[in-house]
């Protein structure tokens, strides 16, 4: 290739790189189809009332906003409040700035932006010795990727866990807004900053309650001959295994807390399919995960059969 072909090359490099930024920067609306880009009112001085009468002046997204001139009939300072607000949460959400968005859009709406960090999302799940924090201790913490689930193991790499989980701009649990994220936080004396989605909260909107395990059972997600094991029977699993120092005990009890995370993801698309059906817009559903994710542990059958045997004795 001679000094004038590879000028050309690059050349033509370059304006293909600069299309594709212009492309994403002008599709990002309508590609992400997230919910937040229909909603106004995270921004200070626009309400429900001011929101619908944005709608009534064919104002219904960000990108009119965006796009159009104010409407003759709308305040010019709400327009420019709200010209400023919505360049802020759209920067923010294209570099996934967690500090801004956290900052800028209310703990209400935040499951308004599940679509933009899906495939960042960290599904956590924690076991411990008890329900208070403050005389019990975490044994075991799964962490599901997307792809591949993460153990963390007191006594051998629970220490490993603070910094692994700060590379997540968002986290997914069951109730662990009431009991994982306050477990952690008093034990292991760390802050999480990422946008925190919520599945037990974010169905109580639908008025779906329940634990995981009969949200589960509502939605036909297997958990993979699990299903006679619950918390109680998690924390015997951990004291048996420090006392035998059996690897079959911690087995059975990481394959549990694993299947936790493993089948946390489809519970959450669906919740966010559930609530978008509410939503004044049509928006577009996630796809609720069918993949086959492979729990690295196997229960071990004859340490459930002891352990439901000890249980029923204990209550006996």
């Amino acid at each position: 290739m001679n000094l004038y072909s590879f000028r050309n090359f690059i050349n033509i490099k370059i304006f293909f790189l600069f299309l594709y930024i212009k492309i994403t920067d002008d599709t990002f609306l309508s590609e992400m189809n997230c919910p937040l880009f229909h909603s106004f009112t995270f921004i200070k001085g626009i309400g429900i009332r001011t929101e619908g009468a944005l709608n009534e002046l064919g104002v219904h997204c960000w990108d009119d906003i965006i796009k159009r001139q104010r409407p003759e009939l709308f305040p010019k300072q709400k327009w420019d409040s709200l010209l400023s607000g919505v360049n802020s949460a759209l920067e923010a959400l294209k570099i996934l700035d967690v500090s801004q968005l956290t900052s800028l859009i209310p703990k209400v709406e935040h499951w308004k932006m599940i679509p933009t960090f899906i495939g960042r999302i960290a599904y956590l799940d924690i076991e411990t010795t008890g329900l208070s924090h403050h005389y019990s201790h975490i044994t075991t913490i799964a962490v599901y990727d997307g792809k591949k689930v993460h153990d963390f193991i007191r006594g051998e790499n629970l220490d490993e866990f603070p910094g692994f989980i700060a590379k997540f701009p968002a986290i997914a649990t069951f109730y662990g807004k009431s009991f994982d994220i306050p477990f952690i936080k008093h034990e292991m004396r760390i802050e999480f900053h990422q946008i925190h989605f919520d599945v037990c909260f974010l169905l109580r909107r639908l008025k779906i309650k329940g634990g995981l395990k009969r949200i589960k059972r509502r939605f036909g997600i297997s958990r993979g001959g699990l299903d006679a094991l619950d918390g109680y029977m998690a924390v015997l699993l951990w004291k048996r295994f420090e006392k035998t120092q059996e690897r079959e005990y911690l087995e059975t009890l990481l394959a549990y807390n694993n299947e936790d995370v493993i089948n946390l993801e489809f519970p959450l698309n669906k919740a966010y399919n559930l609530l978008i059906e509410k939503e004044p817009v049509f928006i577009p559903s996630l796809d609720l995960p069918k993949k086959e994710v492979k729990n690295p542990f196997i229960a071990n059958k004859r340490v459930i059969d002891e352990i439901l045997g000890r249980r029923t004795r204990l209550y006996s």
